[in-house]
């Protein structure tokens, strides 16, 4: 009984397996036959003129291949990087559809489907569907996500079908990028085709275009001209060409109008003045407008500012200048190390026998007085040697961690700093000091005395009183500094000294860092080595110094020092800086100077986040591929490569809603700002510190992001 009871179910078994091939058997012709005419698909899906179109027609072909009651597509918006739903089959399951998305975004499944490239099954959020959701994907960027419920009784769908679903939505995607490209470029053509459309080239031209008729009144001109010389279009129109060249030129240019006509071309360098009285360079070029009959009609000119252009070739002439300033400096200093060394033997008797000589005179002896005059007079000649030593930068030793803050406040509380208060007593004296500033490896002394004698020379600048600042700041620099054709990019501490006083003459500026160049009265005001001191003080510090001038407009002495060796204070030492700790979270810091990298993957690893390293934005997109990221912190100059702005677009592809922040050593740019309207956080100033990065870093990744509609 047994063994027949085992036979009926070995049988019953035998016939649920056939009944299996005998479907597969019908399945594998039907698959074959589906997958062949996939390549019918492509092509006439690619003739198609309309998203909608492509999709539906997408839908058909994916729903006659698997048991879906309900499909959606979610195309990603140019312009909000958002997923917006599309088309939905049946049209009444569009909010269905929506609700589950908004699910899995919150959940944060979305996201990990993006990277999948491939079908995923879920259950819907009810539990009681089960949903397959597949990337809509080009080889160069995500475009969409399709969803689809499967009918109540299919549970799952065979790997054959998971991968025709893949090919066809391949398809899908590549017929709707090409579409969007076929649609611009078929605007464009039929915009240029538009005989208006001259205006449009007319007005984009990076040159002042005006036109002419035959007796030089101008008749029409482009935005660009109107902007170069202030003044609205109407009111440049009607009136003679010659009008708006400066009184220098319209004689000479009014008399070779004339030839014109005959050469048909005409080009040369002119000055043309603007609504506020500027005069600013111009190359000018004129071609003749002719007829049918090749006769001139009117004239096209163009008119290209020069103003860039001579101001380059006027920092290329300061370079040259400061150069030459560099070897004279270097040949007198070396001349000044030897003298000073053997003024310094000849003075070392000079001012101890007077000491010696008062000990011995009797306290009302007349000859004292003499012999007092005779050491002040050696001290002085002493003082005078210490500056040649310094000129020769023989005895500036930068080696201790110096906070240029103190240097001034120390300053201001000098005996000599009083004595200058009381001889320029009409002058007031301010600070302005940054109060996170960095620390500097420098020699104190050195730095003291070059302030002094900047402050001194302010005072100096203003007989009849005004104002001398102090400034301190941190900046980081990547640009290069007036007059240096070397330049190291990083931070700097920025000392500065203006005043409100006469000013320096363009003559004098050429050579006021010069040995014993001075305007002010010997044996009152100094000996003229002050600012050699400051030049040769700045150059040991490895800085640049730039001077701001103008004559009855005061001056601004701009001294940059690069940043020491920066040490982080331990959490322990400051617990309000338990408030910007991370929690593990994974940071990805992009940046394409090294030291740079470097400081902010010290400061952000010491608050307790893991950091990664990229050096171009090309090299974190990679990344961003392999694995994502928590926050994304990038700087926006980068060359060469992708700024930081367009890393950020690329992430955004890769992983919607990505955390960001924007660094920079500039203020705040239109393309910060782009990059801020697409969802990055706060624009964090270079240089980098702990409590400006460890802030804004943890106040993004604290954020929430906006719901969405």
């Amino acid at each position: 009984m047994k063994n027949k009871t085992n036979e009926r179910k070995y049988i019953r078994y035998l016939e649920q397996r056939l009944q299996q091939a005998e479907e597969m058997n019908r399945f594998t012709p039907d698959a074959l036959e589906l997958a062949a005419s996939l390549g019918d698909f492509q092509s006439s899906i690619n003739k198609l003129r309309s998203t909608e179109v492509i999709l539906d027609e997408t839908a058909q072909r994916i729903q006659s291949l698997i048991p879906f009651k309900g499909v959606s597509f979610l195309l990603v918006d140019e312009t909000t990087h958002d997923f917006v739903p599309v088309f939905s089959r049946p049209e009444n399951s569009g909010s269905f559809f929506q609700q589950e998305l908004d699910s899995l975004i919150e959940k944060g499944i979305f996201s990990w489907i993006l990277r999948e490239r491939r079908p995923v099954m879920i259950a819907s959020e009810s539990s009681s569907q089960k949903l397959i959701l597949h990337v809509m994907a080009t080889s160069s960027r995500i475009r969409g996500m399709f969803i689809g419920c499967l009918e109540d009784k299919v549970n799952n769908i065979t790997d054959i079908l998971r991968s025709l679903l893949s090919i066809i939505l391949l398809n899908s995607s590549n017929a709707i990028e090409s579409f969007e490209l076929y649609k611009t470029i078929r605007e464009i053509t039929e915009t240029l085709e538009k005989r208006e459309n001259y205006r449009i080239l007319f007005e984009a031209a990076p040159d002042g275009v005006e036109v002419l008729d035959t007796k030089g009144t101008v008749i029409d001109c482009n935005r660009t001209q109107e902007l170069m010389l202030g003044y609205r279009r109407e009111e440049i129109v009607g009136n003679p060409a010659v009008d708006f060249l400066s009184p220098l030129v319209r004689q000479r240019f009014t008399g070779e109008s004339s030839l014109l006509p005959k050469a048909g071309y005409w080009e040369g360098e002119v000055e043309m003045v603007r609504r506020d009285g500027t005069v600013i360079p111009v190359w000018r070029k004129g071609k003749a407008i002719l007829n049918d009959e090749k006769e001139p009609v009117g004239w096209v000119i163009y008119n290209r500012d020069l103003t860039l252009t001579k101001k380059a070739e006027e920092e290329k002439k300061d370079l040259q200048i400061h150069l030459q300033r560099a070897k004279n400096m270097e040949a007198i200093g070396t001349l000044a190390g030897g003298v000073a060394h053997d003024l310094n033997n000849i003075l070392g008797g000079l001012i101890n026998y007077p000491e010696l000589l008062n000990m011995r005179l009797p306290e009302g002896s007349p000859l004292r007085r003499y012999v007092q005059t005779i050491q002040k007079s050696g001290e002085k000649a002493a003082a005078i040697v210490q500056d040649l030593l310094t000129l020769a930068r023989r005895e500036v030793a930068p080696e201790e961690s110096v906070n240029l803050n103190q240097v001034v406040i120390d300053y201001l509380a000098t005996p000599e700093h009083e004595k200058l208060s009381s001889l320029f007593n009409r002058v007031r004296f301010e600070c302005d000091l940054d109060d996170e500033l960095l620390p500097i490896t420098g020699s104190t002394i050195h730095l003291s005395k070059s302030l002094m004698n900047l402050v001194s020379n302010a005072a100096e600048a203003m007989p009849e009183g005004g104002m001398v600042t102090i400034r301190t700041c941190n900046r980081y620099i990547d640009q290069p500094i007036r007059g240096y054709e070397e330049f190291r990019e990083g931070d700097y501490v920025v000392l500065s000294v203006s005043d409100t006083g006469i000013g320096i003459s363009l003559e004098d500026m050429a050579r006021i860092f010069e040995p014993f160049y001075t305007k002010k009265v010997m044996g009152r005001s100094g000996t003229g080595l002050g600012l050699a001191v400051v030049w040769g003080t700045v150059k040991d510090h490895k800085g640049y110094i730039d001077l701001r001038s103008r004559p009855g407009e005061g001056s601004e002495f701009i001294l940059y020092f690069p940043v020491g060796k920066r040490r982080m204070p331990s959490l322990e030492a400051s617990p309000g800086m338990v408030d910007w700790s991370g929690k593990g979270e994974s940071i990805l810091v992009v940046d394409d100077i090294l030291e740079q990298r470097d400081i902010a993957a010290m400061i952000l690893r010491s608050l307790g986040y893991q950091v990664v390293t990229c050096a171009s934005g090309e090299e974190a997109i990679d990344r961003l591929k392999e694995k994502p990221m928590d926050l994304l912190i990038v700087d926006m100059i980068m060359e060469p490569g992708i700024d930081g702005l367009e890393t950020y677009r690329r992430a955004l592809e890769l992983h919607p809603g990505q955390k960001a922040l924007i660094v920079s050593g500039y203020s705040e740019t239109d393309r910060v700002r782009e990059a801020q309207r697409l969802g990055a956080g706060d624009y964090v100033k270079k240089p980098y510190l702990l409590r400006t990065i460890g802030r804004a870093v943890r106040k993004e990744l604290d954020r929430v992001p906006p719901s969405r509609s």
